[in-house]
């Protein structure tokens, strides 16, 4: 134990940290479990078009709008433990359902059982960092526990498509797939039913302001007292499109580089090339944001950095320019996510961490529907054969996004 006699940090901090990401890759694994073999899922389903695998994915953002806030009630009432075992049970005894891949409607219960549980997974990053991390590790474990969600879409876009090869790329196959996934949520489920203490012996030395203070009353008053907060609204904007342009590139990124000659299987490597960017951007930028403790330049660097990069992956035709253009855009994009958790967090207070959270991220899925949709109407509105000019909308959005967040206050610590 280090600290002072109030406070206590914990090597044990970063077991639980580990059981934490363990889950929550999971959870967007089974997210992403068919982005990659989207149309071959179509074909083995006996499917005229694509839109009801499309509709599996789709109910992740979907699920996450109407459970996000419940799920931040019970986060911040009842701790991070208790939720997370929810969702880990959830995703678990869901992804079973789906074993019988040739009945649609199982195959959709399945996918939304599962997504009920992940916002009691992701809506507990904050208040995990919270409970076992002092306020010079925030960020740091943020981007960690952030990492696990990207490392679970790295899994899902680059092992997917060979396994459901190596299995015979037939049903048979992709219930085999679907069972090596299955089996690994209970694995997920146990590890952190067994390692993901609920709370340290003494509290980490935290440094936020409690800006609502301690004894606010988790209820719609004080979700307006949220937004009675100017940086947290900016951060709402910047998550509906953060998130949103994110979620629609991943589920769509088969169609959108299918065009310019771009296999399923590259499609599906590139995308997990952006998410390693990311994984490695998560690791460096918030490292060096809890060093400086300053939040909004590596905001706005991320909308400056993604504009120009979502515009040249819908302009490009080389597929290896294309993957340098991506790893790019991962790196700074997704690096921004921990910092924004870490800055939410910052300026609600502690106890209100689950709350604010969770509607950060019910917007950021909200976003991840409606910018989904726009996507595709804008595709067929240009004559239905390309997403370039879906990637010029989200680029502009990206511009409209930085000068938003130039707005944000923040005084260095």
């Amino acid at each position: 134990m280090e600290g002072e006699e109030k406070y206590g940090t914990y090597r044990y901090r970063w077991l639980v940290l580990l059981a934490f990401m363990l889950v929550a890759a999971l959870t967007q694994l089974m997210w992403l479990n068919y982005a990659p073999i989207l149309s071959r899922t179509q074909e083995l389903m006996g499917f005229d078009s694509e839109l009801p695998i499309v509709m599996l994915m789709l109910m992740f953002p979907l699920v996450y709008i109407p459970v996000s806030i419940p799920a931040g009630f019970i986060i911040d009432r009842k701790g991070f433990r208790y939720a997370v075992m929810i969702g880990a049970l959830l995703t678990a005894v869901f992804s079973f359902p789906r074993l019988f891949v040739d009945n649609y409607a199982l195959v959709l219960i399945g996918m939304i059982g599962i997504s009920i549980g992940q916002p009691f997974v992701l809506n507990s990053i904050t208040k995990m960092v919270s409970t076992w991390f002092p306020s010079e590790e925030s960020a740091l474990a943020s981007g960690l526990a952030t990492l696990a969600l990207f490392l679970g879409m790295i899994v899902a876009q680059a092992a997917t498509q060979p396994m459901l090869e190596a299995f015979g790329d037939d049903l048979g196959a992709l219930r085999m797939v679907v069972l090596i996934y299955s089996l690994a949520a209970v694995v997920g489920f146990i590890v952190f039913a067994l390692f993901g203490k609920a709370r340290p012996p003494k509290p980490p030395k935290r440094a936020e302001q409690e800006a609502l203070g301690e004894d606010v009353a988790i209820n719609m008053k004080s979700l307006r007292s949220l937004f009675g907060l100017k940086n947290f609204r900016i951060l709402c904007v910047i998550i509906f499109v953060g998130n949103g342009s994110f979620v629609g590139l991943m589920q769509l990124i088969e169609d959108i580089l299918g065009p310019k000659g771009i296999t399923s299987e590259t499609a599906g490597y590139i995308g997990a090339v952006m998410v390693v960017a990311g994984v490695a951007g998560c690791v460096l930028i918030p490292a060096i944001s809890d060093k400086l403790m300053w939040r909004k330049p590596f905001l706005l660097l991320a909308a400056f950095m993604a504009a120009p990069t979502l515009f040249l992956v819908g302009a490009l035709d080389s597929t290896v320019l294309i993957y340098l253009v991506g790893a790019v855009l991962g790196f700074f994009l997704l690096s921004a996510l921990p910092i924004l958790l870490a800055f939410a967090e910052e300026n609600t207070g502690a106890h209100l961490t689950g709350t604010a959270t969770s509607m950060l991220f019910l917007l950021g899925n909200a976003g991840g529907v409606v910018l989904t949709l726009v996507m595709e109407g804008i595709k067929g509105a240009t004559g239905g054969d390309s997403f370039f000019w879906a990637m010029v909308f989200l680029a502009a959005l990206f511009i409209a996004t930085f000068f938003v967040a130039m707005r944000i206050e923040e005084e260095r610590s």
